[in-house]
């Protein structure tokens, strides 16, 4: 893949993830902060009412950001799957590992809740359990993304000769190291 492509393409996948995540987590706590206190002076059956048809618009929310996030997941999975292979990204590689199976598990509460004419039993609260899954998985990627960070930092100042503090001990970026070796033969050929 020319390195304009991978310039271009990469972080389109990651903010994709982002907005798609941003949405069903907004939709979320739409239903769960905004749509019962909106509604509440209404009728039992208005209420009702309202609720389906929120439910409805919400389904397509879902559905795409669904689509939108596995889509954008696995495509930073390919980036990263090589470093994850390393010895040094381990602990990254869990990290990842739950962000993924916890996020599996919030998509698959996400559309049933949306599949149907009728919401499953107790909607409410399983859309609190989901809230608090989607909240524990933005933490997840916050923190893969930040070790990712903290190693490849690491490694970059171990090969410019710099000091550092060890900020994942074990931490070695195959990849980093390949590059750098590549980029000081390209200037020695110059």
């Amino acid at each position: 893949m020319p390195s304009w492509l991978n310039d271009v393409l990469f972080p389109l996948l990651r903010w994709g993830h982002i907005v798609c995540m941003t949405l069903i987590v907004g939709g979320t706590m739409f239903f769960e902060l905004v749509l019962p206190v909106s509604i509440e002076d209404l009728k039992r059956e208005e209420q009702l009412y309202v609720f389906a048809r929120a439910r409805l618009v919400f389904r397509w929310v879902v559905w795409l950001g669904v689509a939108g996030l596995l889509l954008s997941g696995l495509g930073g999975l390919y980036r990263m799957w090589h470093a994850y292979q390393l010895e040094a990204f381990g602990t990254v590689y869990r990290w990842t590992l739950a962000h993924i199976a916890l996020g599996a598990i919030a998509l698959v509460i996400a559309l049933l809740l949306t599949i149907g004419r009728r919401p499953p039993e107790n909607p409410v609260r399983w859309m609190r359990l989901n809230l608090i899954i989607l909240l524990v998985i933005i933490f997840l990627g916050a923190a893969t993304r930040h070790l990712q960070i903290a190693i490849s930092e690491q490694e970059r100042q171990k090969l410019q000769g710099r000091k550092t503090p060890d900020v994942f001990p074990t931490a070695i970026d195959e990849t980093i190291r390949t590059s750098a070796r590549r980029g000081s033969a390209t200037q020695g050929s110059e």
